[in-house]
């Protein structure tokens, strides 16, 4: 039906005759519009059964897609394998838990890939079979039954929406779909808008939101920063740690992301988009967004595992390459206790001389402690004074130092 709002009857009066005809002709091609609905129309979701809650509390529903990021080579496919055996029997990961309507219920979950043969995919099962303790064996093999995997290696862009949408409707309905990785279906630039736009938000989204599942896309980080770029990044920045356009994170409802903290096996887990929906607390009980995992001790066990506090601490505090002195954000805090309100100058200065580190480490430490809700700051001009929370009190109440600050 043509458009005879006041606009398009006026501008008909001045456009040729041939030219208004195919505005109308042009109107007529929109066969149907979305929904439109009041704004006390829209129902709250029933955060006890809400079958449309992938990951609680709403970190991913369905039609959404949350991108899985991380660098090339440190076990994204793993740890996807592994939330798949997770989620396929209700069991939570790493704090990262189904929905309500699907703890203990389950889910059935598609696995598409490209570049795994049977041989690498076997050999992840086994390891997170073998590795997580907390599944009982009868989850292990239930999961198995819930999870199909397909390989597809030689279509991408729209070729590899048809595939999928034909996958999703002969062997669905399924609830969650893990595509590994973005780049092998992309068929563009990773770093065009245009092209990971029309991936993302004119392939992926309507088939998702058409189908009613949710989608984890794998998708690599940049090259890692160095120096001051890497210090100088702010919290919502991690959004954009995937590799090409800004593109990527905007239409994705959520995030996670694996990030190196210069180790071989022990990585954060941080989630920069929707990352306060998880509900993370820290050792503290204070609310994150991150956490740290680490590759299974056994050789040959491609699984994952929560992190020790010890082996996180060591390497948080650690001066960098070629540097090997250690420094427990613990002792900035005795220091600061017996030195109050002094400036970050004061602190790098004396914590360097007395337990003989760079700067630069001390600096990391007092960045660590402010995270954490251990020490707090008050502008002075230009200058940040520290002084200890009740919660760092507590620490170095129960945490005694190796130097005595008091004397110095």
């Amino acid at each position: 039906m043509a458009d005879y709002s006041p606009i398009n009857v006026l501008l008909a009066d001045f456009l040729p005759a041939d030219l208004s005809e195919a505005m109308e002709k042009e109107a007529v091609k929109v066969e149907s519009l979305p929904p439109v609905r009041s704004l006390d129309a829209l129902k709250t979701p029933d955060k006890e059964n809400d079958p449309t809650e992938l990951i609680a509390w709403r970190f991913l529903y369905r039609g959404g897609v949350c991108l899985v990021l991380g660098p090339t080579g440190v076990g994204k496919s793993s740890l996807l394998m592994q939330l798949a055996i997770h989620f396929a029997v209700g069991k939570a990961l790493f704090g990262i838990s189904p929905g309500s309507y699907y703890l203990n219920r389950g889910m059935r979950v598609l696995l598409v890939q490209a570049e795994n043969d049977e041989g690498d995919l076997a050999e992840m099962r086994n390891g997170v079979l073998a590795g997580c303790a907390d599944l009982a064996d009868a989850d292990k093999v239930e999961a198995q039954k819930r999870i199909l995997v397909c390989t597809i290696a030689d279509k991408s862009a729209d070729k590899f929406a048809l595939a999928l949408d034909a996958l999703l409707a002969e062997h669905g309905p399924f609830d969650i779909v893990i595509v590994d990785p973005a780049f092998a279906y992309l068929g563009g630039d990773s770093n065009s808008q245009k092209d990971v736009s029309h991936f993302m938000r004119e392939l992926l989204n309507p088939l998702l939101q058409r189908h009613q599942v949710g989608m984890l896309l794998a998708h690599h980080t940049n090259k890692p920063l160095r120096g001051k770029e890497k210090d100088n990044w702010e919290a919502g920045d991690y959004a954009y740690l995937g590799a090409g356009s800004a593109e990527w994170i905007n239409p994705a409802r959520a995030a996670l992301a694996l990030r190196s903290i210069g180790s071989d096996t022990v990585f954060e887990l941080r989630a920069p988009k929707r990352g306060k929906r998880l509900r993370w607390e820290d050792e503290d009980g204070s609310p994150t967004v991150t956490q740290f995992i680490a590759h299974h001790r056994d050789v040959g066990v491609i699984c994952w595992r929560k992190a020790e506090p010890d082996e996180v601490e060591e390497l948080l505090a650690d001066d960098g390459p070629g540097r090997h002195r250690k420094l427990n954000p613990i002792e900035v805090l005795h220091c600061i206790r017996a030195n109050p309100e002094r400036n970050q100058s004061f602190y790098k200065a004396e914590v360097a001389r007395m337990l003989q580190c760079a700067r630069n480490t001390v600096q990391n430490a007092l960045k660590t402690a402010v995270a954490r809700g251990w020490i707090r700051f008050e502008e002075d001009g230009q200058e940040k004074l520290y002084r200890l929370t009740g919660k760092g009190e507590q620490r170095v109440e129960n945490t005694p130092s190796t130097v005595d600050w008091t004397n110095h």
